[in-house]
């Protein structure tokens, strides 16, 4: 629950806008025109990107609350044809590697498994990405030694995040199952 912004009342149905410290919740029965139709606006080009339930759009943990982080994520997608991905694997790399994973702790969760979403290719439909955003530099030997046993994977580490406040991006791919399979990584 947050303090609105417009009625100063604590609401549990509201969003976060603006952006770092200068966002401000504002609930459903505050949020202006303009706020409604950007939300709007955000979830229908989040169609074929992210899942949805009966309550709408099902936005990852940030986004679910920050109208900013959803523009950057969908922003993020569309720059690598990406469609959230779904594995009950704890740490999803037999799922990036084979497409599935028999077992639920085949693997257990790095430290740097933070804000973890997977991700596949809205082209082929294929695992492409586990995508990671810790709070701190994470070592891509650490990551390669992770991934060691799955020569189709690839891991690069980057400043480039969709949750942002200071978090990295750690990608995990499978190079493999992306629609530009023939063309160099990137």
């Amino acid at each position: 629950m947050y303090d609105c912004a417009g009625c100063g009342r604590r609401r549990r149905d509201g969003l976060f806008f603006g952006s770092g410290k200068e966002a401000k919740w504002w609930c459903s029965g505050c949020q202006n025109a303009g706020q409604k139709k950007l939300i709007s606006s955000l979830d229908d080009r989040s169609k074929g990107v992210l899942t949805r339930d009966a309550d709408g759009v099902d936005w990852p943990y940030g986004p679910n609350v920050y109208v900013q982080m959803r523009a950057g994520l969908l922003d993020w997608a569309d720059t690598y044809d990406l469609k959230s991905g779904s594995t009950g694997c704890s740490s999803g790399l037999h799922w990036l590697d084979k497409g599935r994973c028999a077992k639920r702790e085949c693997h257990d969760r790095p430290g740097f498994y933070d804000h973890t979403t997977t991700w596949a290719s809205r082209t082929t439909g294929r695992p492409v990405l586990i995508f990671n955003q810790p709070y701190r530099h994470v070592d891509t030997a650490d990551i390669w030694g992770l991934i060691s046993e799955c020569p189709s994977l690839r891991a690069e580490v980057g400043p480039e995040s969709w949750y942002g406040s200071g978090t990295f991006g750690v990608y995990i791919w499978n190079d493999g199952n992306r629609a530009d399979a023939g063309r160099p990584p990137r």
